[in-house]
């Protein structure tokens, strides 16, 4: 049944055509009766492209597997680097979406004045994020799935003026289920529904016109970026942020897409552990706009005031501590790795522990010496990574990083009831980042993401108490029981060299 099921898939139809293409491109070529000035293009669009990797404003191992393949295959390559490996957000989509960032942007409402140990950390994501940092909010830690799907629901039923949802993968069954009971008895009520999902992220999940049945029940739904039998790199930049945002002044954002393995109702991996934070108060303010860029620049019309979502007077929280919420995403309409800095930032100022969890360790020579730097110097460094993989590939990957980083005292566990999904870094019992960040390229380089950032939180001490857990759960990986053969240590290092396109 699932191999009939993949037979008729969009995504495999997509992939034939895909190749077609390909296979149509290199048969025009090759039956053209000009092989020499045929081979001579090839050399010079070979060197410009050679010239345009090494000027890119990329890591050495973005760089590397092109140049590789370059070398191997110089007519594929060039073809391959310009269709999929260019900033491909579009012109047209780009200025939508600066048009809407600065017509959505939060009210002025002051930044809060951090203590000095955050002060750089949170300066540098309001430079390059435009994220201000916010005081007097409820914070609420959610540890796993079915915490986080109860609060939920029960923000979303108290709903009375909007409800506002972007997520990476939405899957038919009893948590959605449950939660589209709700949004279409609220959009009955006049409440504003909006929901946007990633068009790749949902393949296989739900049918390619799906937002058509959502806009028949009354609920103002868009696809990120519509997956097409075209050559184009911009299917590399997904919408991989899951935001939920109830009348302004509730939201929820972390690791957790809408899908029934989050709550545990299936488990393909095993346990599937995953994270996410409730907000409650003015930090709100900058996902409300995260969410109306990433919608009005998907929908076919923007919103023509966004006033009315702001709230004006938002209930103050004594005692919450700091927040920073932020976005961050693909070249051009970001200009840096916002993320990747934020982590490079945290684990350079780190001076007794950063835990870590996060599903894949596919990171670029920075990160790594980064980790090492820090549990060289005494920091103790601790990351959590699955146990049970959910694509086998990147897993072996993700291990081929262990020893090096072991050697440097870096502690790493695998968390042996299954899949741990949550993207979280906590350091020194003062600040946190919740989010959905991956540990990989994709993440880092490729997609939209979000996160917060959490500073002098109580919660911090349920997210260390969480990690701790987590930790007696956990498999401790050593050099000893870290069993690599050299064949698969050999093959391990190919794949690692073309990481950056996984």
């Amino acid at each position: 049944m699932k191999f009939i099921h993949l037979l008729f898939s969009r995504m495999l139809l997509c992939c034939l055509f895909f190749a077609l293409q390909i296979a149509l491109l290199c048969v025009a070529l090759l039956s053209l009766d000009l092989f020499p000035i045929m081979h001579f293009g090839s050399i010079l669009l070979a060197l410009v492209v050679f010239c345009i990797i090494i000027h890119r404003k990329e890591c050495p191992e973005f760089k590397i597997p092109w140049l590789v393949l370059l070398f191997l295959v110089p007519l594929f390559t060039v073809f391959a680097y310009l269709f999929f490996a260019m900033p491909k957000l579009t012109k047209k989509q780009a200025a939508a979406m600066r048009k809407i960032e600065q017509r959505a942007a939060p009210p002025a409402r002051g930044t809060a004045s951090l203590p000095s140990f955050a002060d750089g950390i949170a300066t540098y994501l309001t430079q390059t994020a435009g994220a201000p940092v916010f005081e007097h909010n409820r914070i609420t830690y959610l540890p796993n799935g079915k915490d986080f799907f109860s609060a939920l629901l029960s923000a979303l039923k108290e709903a009375k003026s909007y409800i506002f949802m972007e997520y990476f993968i939405i899957g038919r069954g009893k948590m959605w289920d449950a939660i589209l009971s709700v949004l279409k008895q609220k959009a009955a009520q006049g409440v504003e529904v909006r929901v946007l999902y990633d068009d790749i992220g949902t393949a296989g999940r739900l049918p390619a016109r799906y937002f058509k049945t959502l806009c028949k029940a009354g609920i103002r739904c868009a696809k990120f970026n519509t997956f097409r039998p075209i050559l184009s790199g911009i299917h590399n930049n997904r919408d991989h942020r899951k935001i939920t945002v109830v009348d302004g002044k509730i939201s929820f954002v972390g690791g957790i897409n809408l899908a029934d393995e989050y709550i545990g109702e299936i488990r393909p991996y095993g346990d599937f552990k995953d994270t996410a934070v409730k907000i409650e108060g003015s930090a709100t303010d900058t996902l409300v706009s995260l969410f109306l860029q990433a919608f009005d620049g998907n929908a076919k019309a923007a919103s023509p005031s966004y006033d009315g979502y702001f709230v004006k007077e938002h209930e103050r929280f004594e005692g919450g501590g700091f927040i920073q919420p932020f976005g961050d995403g693909p070249r051009p309409f970001y200009k840096e790795q916002i993320a990747e800095n934020n982590f490079l930032n945290l684990l350079y100022h780190a001076k007794r522990y950063c835990f870590i969890t996060t599903p894949y360790l596919i990171i670029d020579h920075t990160l790594k010496t980064a980790l090492r730097a820090a549990a060289k110097r005494g920091v103790d460094v601790r990351i959590i990574t699955p146990h049970v993989p959910d694509k086998k590939t990147v897993f072996k990957v993700t291990r081929s990083n262990y020893a090096y980083l072991l050697d440097a005292g870096v502690r790493i566990y695998e968390y042996t009831p299954g899949f741990i999904h949550a993207k979280m870094l906590l350091c020194d019992d003062e600040m946190a980042f919740i989010g959905t960040v991956n540990l990989d390229y994709r993440s880092l380089v490729h997609h939209f993401e979000c996160g917060a950032m959490l500073y002098q939180s109580p919660c911090l001490k349920d997210i260390k108490e969480d990690f701790e857990q987590t930790l007696l759960a956990s498999e401790e990986i050593t050099k000893e029981n870290l069993k690599i053969g050299r064949l698969s240590s050999f093959k391990n290092t190919i794949v690692e060299m073309f990481s950056p396109m996984l």
